[in-house]
């Protein structure tokens, strides 16, 4: 039986706020976060520096048209 994130078909967006000092510390944090929930295939899709932080969205590719899809491996 597959796990649930093998049944994501195309992307899984994530959103939070970052405590950081600066957009650049930000996009180095945002990077290692996804690296360590294991999404090698990201992008930023926004973010928003302000004050203490930086609120973003980030998003992790599962599948790529022409991937050996994850849904269809038994």
């Amino acid at each position: 039986m597959l796990n649930a994130r093998d049944t994501i078909v195309d992307a899984l967006d994530i959103e939070s706020f970052l405590l950081c000092e600066s957009e650049k510390e930000a996009k180095e944090l945002i990077a290692k976060l996804m690296q360590s929930m294991g999404f090698a295939r990201h992008v930023i899709v926004s973010l928003d520096f302000n004050g203490p932080g930086a609120h973003f969205r980030a998003r992790a590719y599962m599948n790529k048209p022409g991937d050996n899809y994850t849904w269809l491996k038994k």
